[in-house]
Protein backbone atom coordinates (compact mmCIF):
# COMPACT_ATOMS: atom_id res chain seq x y z
CA UNK A 1 0.00 0.00 0.00
CA UNK A 2 2.68 2.47 -1.07
CA UNK A 3 0.11 5.08 -2.12
CA UNK A 4 -2.36 4.75 0.73
CA UNK A 5 -4.85 7.65 0.92
CA UNK A 6 -3.45 9.35 -2.17
CA UNK A 7 -5.91 10.64 -4.78
CA UNK A 8 -5.14 10.00 -8.44
CA UNK A 9 -6.79 11.09 -11.69
CA UNK A 10 -6.21 8.85 -14.71
CA UNK A 11 -7.44 9.96 -18.14
CA UNK A 12 -8.47 7.46 -20.77
CA UNK A 13 -8.97 5.05 -17.90
CA UNK A 14 -11.99 3.27 -19.33
CA UNK A 15 -9.95 0.59 -21.08
CA UNK A 16 -6.51 -0.67 -22.02
CA UNK A 17 -3.46 0.92 -20.48
CA UNK A 18 -5.49 3.46 -18.50
CA UNK A 19 -7.53 0.71 -16.87
CA UNK A 20 -4.44 -1.34 -16.00
CA UNK A 21 -2.75 1.69 -14.45
CA UNK A 22 -5.87 2.58 -12.46
CA UNK A 23 -6.20 -0.95 -11.09
CA UNK A 24 -2.54 -0.99 -9.98
CA UNK A 25 -2.81 2.43 -8.34
CA UNK A 26 -5.93 1.35 -6.46
CA UNK A 27 -4.20 -1.83 -5.31
CA UNK A 28 -1.52 0.40 -3.75
CA UNK A 29 -4.13 2.31 -1.75
CA UNK A 30 -4.98 5.17 -4.14
CA UNK A 31 -8.45 6.56 -4.51
CA UNK A 32 -8.71 6.71 -8.29
CA UNK A 33 -10.78 9.08 -10.42
CA UNK A 34 -11.52 7.16 -13.60
CA UNK A 35 -11.78 9.84 -16.29
CA UNK A 36 -12.97 8.85 -19.75
CA UNK A 37 -15.09 10.22 -22.55
CA UNK A 38 -17.25 7.07 -22.20
CA UNK A 39 -19.21 6.79 -18.95
CA UNK A 40 -19.89 3.11 -19.62
CA UNK A 41 -16.18 2.30 -19.95
CA UNK A 42 -15.30 4.39 -16.91
CA UNK A 43 -17.91 2.63 -14.79
CA UNK A 44 -16.60 -0.77 -15.90
CA UNK A 45 -13.13 0.16 -14.65
CA UNK A 46 -14.59 1.40 -11.38
CA UNK A 47 -16.34 -1.93 -10.93
CA UNK A 48 -13.12 -3.87 -11.53
CA UNK A 49 -11.40 -1.80 -8.82
CA UNK A 50 -14.27 -2.08 -6.34
CA UNK A 51 -14.51 -5.83 -6.88
CA UNK A 52 -10.86 -6.01 -5.77
CA UNK A 53 -11.58 -3.93 -2.67
CA UNK A 54 -10.31 -0.60 -4.00
CA UNK A 55 -11.85 2.88 -4.09
CA UNK A 56 -12.70 4.58 -7.38
CA UNK A 57 -15.30 6.79 -9.03
CA UNK A 58 -16.19 7.50 -12.66
CA UNK A 59 -15.94 10.94 -14.24
CA UNK A 60 -16.80 11.90 -17.82
CA UNK A 61 -14.58 14.44 -19.55
CA UNK A 62 -13.37 15.42 -23.00
CA UNK A 63 -9.72 16.07 -22.15
CA UNK A 64 -9.32 18.41 -25.14
CA UNK A 65 -11.99 20.76 -23.75
CA UNK A 66 -10.61 23.37 -21.35
CA UNK A 67 -13.83 23.84 -19.38
CA UNK A 68 -14.39 20.10 -19.00
CA UNK A 69 -10.83 19.58 -17.74
CA UNK A 70 -11.29 22.30 -15.13
CA UNK A 71 -14.64 20.80 -14.12
CA UNK A 72 -13.10 17.33 -13.82
CA UNK A 73 -10.49 18.42 -11.28
CA UNK A 74 -13.01 20.47 -9.32
CA UNK A 75 -15.30 17.43 -9.07
CA UNK A 76 -12.48 15.10 -8.03
CA UNK A 77 -11.25 17.54 -5.36
CA UNK A 78 -14.85 17.98 -4.21
CA UNK A 79 -15.20 14.20 -3.87
CA UNK A 80 -11.95 13.41 -2.06
CA UNK A 81 -10.64 16.77 -0.92
CA UNK A 82 -7.37 16.81 -2.88
CA UNK A 83 -5.44 15.57 -5.92
CA UNK A 84 -1.99 14.02 -5.50
CA UNK A 85 -1.41 12.37 -8.87
CA UNK A 86 -2.41 12.98 -12.47
CA UNK A 87 -1.75 10.37 -15.13
CA UNK A 88 -2.30 11.88 -18.59
CA UNK A 89 -2.90 8.67 -20.49
CA UNK A 90 -5.65 9.31 -23.05
CA UNK A 91 -4.47 9.31 -26.64
CA UNK A 92 -4.87 8.08 -30.20
CA UNK A 93 -2.32 6.61 -32.60
CA UNK A 94 -3.25 7.33 -36.24
CA UNK A 95 -1.12 6.49 -39.25
CA UNK A 96 -0.22 8.83 -42.11
CA UNK A 97 2.57 10.65 -43.92
CA UNK A 98 2.76 14.40 -44.65
CA UNK A 99 0.96 13.63 -47.92
CA UNK A 100 -1.77 11.36 -46.59
CA UNK A 101 -2.54 13.13 -43.30
CA UNK A 102 -5.31 15.71 -43.61
CA UNK A 103 -5.05 18.93 -41.64
CA UNK A 104 -8.18 17.95 -39.71
CA UNK A 105 -6.63 14.62 -38.69
CA UNK A 106 -3.38 16.35 -37.75
CA UNK A 107 -5.29 18.79 -35.55
CA UNK A 108 -7.18 15.92 -33.92
CA UNK A 109 -4.09 13.97 -32.85
CA UNK A 110 -2.35 17.13 -31.64
CA UNK A 111 -5.43 18.00 -29.56
CA UNK A 112 -5.84 14.56 -27.98
CA UNK A 113 -2.18 13.60 -27.54
CA UNK A 114 -0.60 17.01 -26.81
CA UNK A 115 -3.10 19.74 -25.90
CA UNK A 116 -4.70 17.43 -23.34
CA UNK A 117 -1.37 17.08 -21.51
CA UNK A 118 -0.98 20.84 -21.43
CA UNK A 119 -4.53 21.32 -20.14
CA UNK A 120 -4.34 18.54 -17.59
CA UNK A 121 -1.03 19.73 -16.19
CA UNK A 122 -2.04 23.38 -16.16
CA UNK A 123 -5.25 22.89 -14.24
CA UNK A 124 -4.15 20.17 -11.80
CA UNK A 125 -1.10 22.08 -10.56
CA UNK A 126 -3.06 24.52 -8.33
CA UNK A 127 -4.53 21.54 -6.44
CA UNK A 128 -1.08 20.01 -6.05
CA UNK A 129 0.34 23.28 -4.76
CA UNK A 130 -2.29 23.25 -2.02
CA UNK A 131 -0.91 19.83 -0.98
CA UNK A 132 2.68 21.13 -1.14
CA UNK A 133 3.51 18.70 -3.92
CA UNK A 134 2.31 16.14 -6.38
CA UNK A 135 3.17 13.93 -9.32
CA UNK A 136 2.25 14.13 -13.01
CA UNK A 137 2.93 11.24 -15.38
CA UNK A 138 2.33 11.41 -19.13
CA UNK A 139 2.11 8.63 -21.69
CA UNK A 140 4.62 9.55 -24.40
CA UNK A 141 5.37 6.88 -27.00
CA UNK A 142 8.89 6.20 -28.22
CA UNK A 143 8.06 7.73 -31.59
CA UNK A 144 8.36 11.09 -29.88
CA UNK A 145 12.09 10.37 -29.67
CA UNK A 146 12.58 8.50 -32.93
CA UNK A 147 9.79 8.70 -35.52
CA UNK A 148 9.09 5.84 -37.90
CA UNK A 149 7.46 6.02 -41.35
CA UNK A 150 3.76 6.70 -41.69
CA UNK A 151 3.25 8.15 -38.17
CA UNK A 152 3.70 11.90 -38.78
CA UNK A 153 0.91 13.32 -36.60
CA UNK A 154 1.44 10.89 -33.73
CA UNK A 155 5.22 11.44 -33.68
CA UNK A 156 4.78 15.24 -33.69
CA UNK A 157 2.26 15.14 -30.85
CA UNK A 158 4.42 12.85 -28.72
CA UNK A 159 7.57 14.91 -29.30
CA UNK A 160 5.62 17.91 -28.06
CA UNK A 161 4.29 15.95 -25.10
CA UNK A 162 7.84 15.06 -24.06
CA UNK A 163 8.81 18.71 -24.26
CA UNK A 164 5.85 19.71 -22.08
CA UNK A 165 6.87 17.00 -19.60
CA UNK A 166 10.37 18.43 -19.25
CA UNK A 167 9.20 22.03 -19.04
CA UNK A 168 6.65 21.26 -16.33
CA UNK A 169 9.32 19.34 -14.40
CA UNK A 170 11.71 22.31 -14.54
CA UNK A 171 9.15 24.98 -13.74
CA UNK A 172 7.43 23.12 -10.91
CA UNK A 173 10.45 21.50 -9.22
CA UNK A 174 10.62 24.05 -6.39
CA UNK A 175 6.94 23.40 -5.69
CA UNK A 176 7.71 19.72 -5.08
CA UNK A 177 5.74 18.71 -8.17
CA UNK A 178 7.43 16.03 -10.26
CA UNK A 179 6.59 15.37 -13.91
CA UNK A 180 7.76 12.36 -15.89
CA UNK A 181 6.79 10.45 -19.00
CA UNK A 182 6.37 6.76 -19.64
CA UNK A 183 7.27 5.79 -23.20
CA UNK A 184 5.85 2.37 -24.09
CA UNK A 185 6.86 0.38 -27.12
CA UNK A 186 4.38 -2.08 -28.59
CA UNK A 187 1.92 -3.06 -25.86
CA UNK A 188 -1.05 -5.36 -26.25
CA UNK A 189 -3.89 -2.86 -25.72
CA UNK A 190 -7.00 -1.73 -27.67
CA UNK A 191 -4.89 1.10 -29.15
CA UNK A 192 -3.00 -1.59 -31.11
CA UNK A 193 -5.99 -3.79 -31.84
CA UNK A 194 -5.33 -3.75 -35.60
CA UNK A 195 -1.67 -4.75 -35.20
CA UNK A 196 -1.98 -8.48 -34.63
CA UNK A 197 -1.13 -11.86 -36.09
CA UNK A 198 1.81 -12.33 -38.43
CA UNK A 199 2.49 -8.58 -38.74
CA UNK A 200 2.89 -8.25 -34.99
CA UNK A 201 5.07 -11.35 -34.70
CA UNK A 202 7.32 -10.09 -37.51
CA UNK A 203 7.70 -6.73 -35.77
CA UNK A 204 8.67 -8.36 -32.48
CA UNK A 205 11.12 -10.66 -34.25
CA UNK A 206 12.81 -7.97 -36.35
CA UNK A 207 12.75 -4.84 -34.20
CA UNK A 208 12.37 -5.68 -30.51
CA UNK A 209 15.56 -7.17 -29.03
CA UNK A 210 13.84 -8.80 -26.03
CA UNK A 211 11.68 -11.85 -26.68
CA UNK A 212 8.78 -10.85 -24.49
CA UNK A 213 5.38 -9.41 -25.16
CA UNK A 214 5.00 -6.26 -23.10
CA UNK A 215 1.71 -6.08 -21.24
CA UNK A 216 -0.25 -3.13 -19.90
CA UNK A 217 0.56 -4.35 -16.39
CA UNK A 218 4.27 -3.85 -17.09
CA UNK A 219 3.61 -0.18 -17.83
CA UNK A 220 1.39 0.10 -14.76
CA UNK A 221 4.16 -1.21 -12.52
CA UNK A 222 6.43 1.61 -13.68
CA UNK A 223 3.64 4.15 -13.16
CA UNK A 224 3.25 3.04 -9.55
CA UNK A 225 7.00 3.33 -8.99
CA UNK A 226 7.11 6.87 -10.41
CA UNK A 227 4.19 7.87 -8.18
CA UNK A 228 5.86 6.70 -4.96
CA UNK A 229 8.54 8.20 -2.74
CA UNK A 230 10.95 5.66 -4.21
CA UNK A 231 11.10 7.95 -7.27
CA UNK A 232 11.31 11.24 -5.34
CA UNK A 233 14.50 12.32 -7.16
CA UNK A 234 13.21 11.51 -10.65
CA UNK A 235 11.65 14.32 -12.68
CA UNK A 236 11.72 15.49 -16.28
CA UNK A 237 12.50 12.02 -17.57
CA UNK A 238 11.10 9.78 -20.28
CA UNK A 239 11.13 6.18 -19.05
CA UNK A 240 11.21 3.89 -22.09
CA UNK A 241 9.54 0.47 -21.73
CA UNK A 242 9.93 -1.23 -25.08
CA UNK A 243 12.13 -4.29 -24.76
CA UNK A 244 15.12 -2.39 -26.15
CA UNK A 245 13.56 -1.32 -29.45
CA UNK A 246 14.26 2.40 -29.19
CA UNK A 247 17.87 1.73 -28.15
CA UNK A 248 18.73 0.15 -31.47
CA UNK A 249 18.47 1.24 -35.08
CA UNK A 250 15.16 -0.45 -35.78
CA UNK A 251 14.42 0.97 -39.21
Amino acid sequence: MRLKDKVAVVTGAGSGLGRAISVKLAAEGCRVAIADISLKNAEETVQVIKNAGGDAAAFVADITNEEQVQKLFAEVAGTWGKIDLLYNNAGISPVGTIETTSFADFQKVIAIDLYSIFLGSKYVIPYMKKNHGGCIINTVGTFGFKPIPNKLGYACAKAGAMSVTRSVAIDMARDNIRCNAICPGFVDTPLNKDFTGEEREQFLKNYQPMELKIKAEDIADTAVFLATEDAKAITGQGIVIDGGTEACLYY
